[in-house]
């Protein structure tokens, strides 16, 4: 089956640096990470953090471009990796911009900070930058400070917004235990000296390959015999318990899957235009294992289906995946969502097969809503290694 895709307020700071992040929000280690104006601190279950700087949105107009840096810190490593990226109100003038780049052979993307030139910005064929260690250097060395951070070539200016990044690192220094090391990026004179952390090992997930493939589902050959499709389709409401406050809400509570009751608002409404989307599927994953999926929600230009695993020796006890699934295909399901309807910001989910479950092998975003087309980076919160169970090459 295939479905189409349609605050707390906390404080940062440490100690030896007062309110630097009084209006910061969220935690690393969630969605977007911790937010201070034009910088986000998004960290992954490696204990890898990804720094990501964007424009001042007030300051982008014709003369003055928006662009985009991303710092990718490994624990306990000194020095993060440094990537750029620009925009253009013209994406075709800015694909055309790198293109003759290239074809010249030649690199004209200057960083200045503070109006001095650090030298030539060095870019891939895919249109992404690479500052050089000097330069990275330079940057983090201005951190705490009022820095213009600007790319230009020829008459085309980018910056990047130094508003939020003194706190981004600080915070990136208490999550990774650098405060009051020489390993710190802003409190290496903090007297509260932590021991650093080392990176964590990323998990492994063996995919298992007993799963129907879409050609067999297609081809027909299903795994559910007419009397257990009937089985299941009588039962499945009270397996999964449709009344269930977690699904369809309170007074005091939000719902993950209204949808599911076809005596909810929702739904009732919904039906009144597409009672086609109100039922449930069933796909079979294997002989012993099938799938069942129903919308759970649907937004403006986002839609969620839940998707519950039925082991076939206990039906009645399904296991809830989630409820904001976008597609299951090949052994995977998948959930991809825009956070704004231009879509310039997205997050998506995946959890694999492996014989027993569906395991989450990925959780990320592409961070801030600032104007790039299909968002600007890949930043993870929960990331993996998925091999194939028979230890076949993928």
């Amino acid at each position: 089956m295939k479905i189409s895709t349609t605050v707390i307020m906390i404080a940062g700071s440490l100690l030896s640096v007062p309110a630097m992040a009084d209006d910061a929000y969220g935690t690393p280690f969630e969605g977007w990470g911790f937010v201070k104006d034009d910088w986000q601190l998004v960290c992954d279950n490696t204990l890898t953090c990804r720094a990501a700087g964007y424009a001042d949105e007030g300051l982008v107009s014709e003369e003055i471009l928006s662009a985009s840096i991303l710092l990718t810190v490994v624990a306990g490593e000194k020095l993060p990796s440094a990537e750029v990226i620009l925009s253009s109100e013209d994406y075709d003038e800015q694909e055309k911009l790198v293109s003759d780049q290239l074809s010249k052979n030649t690199d004209n993307v200057e960083l200045s900070l503070n109006d001095k030139s650090y030298g030539i910005v060095q870019f891939s064929a895919d249109g992404k930058g690479q500052l050089s260690r000097t330069q990275l250097q330079q940057l983090l060395k201005l951190a705490n400070q009022n820095t213009k951070i600007q790319f230009t070539s020829g008459v085309y200016k980018w910056q990047v917004s130094d508003k939020g990044l003194a706190a981004i690192l600080l915070k990136l220094d208490e999550v990774q235990g650098r405060v009051g090391t020489p390993l710190a990026f802003i409190s290496k004179n903090n007297p509260n000296r932590q021991t650093p952390k080392k990176a964590l090992k990323i998990p492994i997930v063996k995919k298992d390959y007993s799963y129907l493939d879409d050609a067999a589902l297609e081809a027909g050959k299903q795994a559910l015999d007419p009397k257990k499709l009937a089985y299941f389709q009588a039962n499945i409401n009270r397996w999964v318990d449709i009344d269930s406050e977690q699904f369809i809400g309170s007074e005091d509570t939000t719902d993950d899957c209204e949808l599911i009751n076809p005596k909810s608002e929702s739904s009732i409404n919904l039906a009144k235009y597409s009672s086609n989307n109100l039922d449930w599927d069933f796909t079979p994953v294997n002989a012993n294992y099938t799938l069942a999926s129903h919308l759970c929600w649907r937004g403006a230009y986002n839609m969620g289906a839940g998707f519950w695993l039925i082991n076939h020796a206990k039906p009645s006890k399904p296991e809830l995946i989630t409820t904001s699934a976008s597609d299951y295909s090949d052994g995977e399901i998948s959930a991809f969502h825009k956070d704004r309807g231009i879509g310039d910001c997205w997050n998506s989910q995946t959890w694999v097969w492996n014989g027993k479950t569906f395991a989450l092998t990925e959780d990320s975003s592409t961070g801030m809503c600032r104007g790039f087309a299909g968002g600007a980076w890949n930043l993870p919160t929960y990331t993996s290694e998925v091999i194939r169970s028979d230890n076949k090459v993928q």
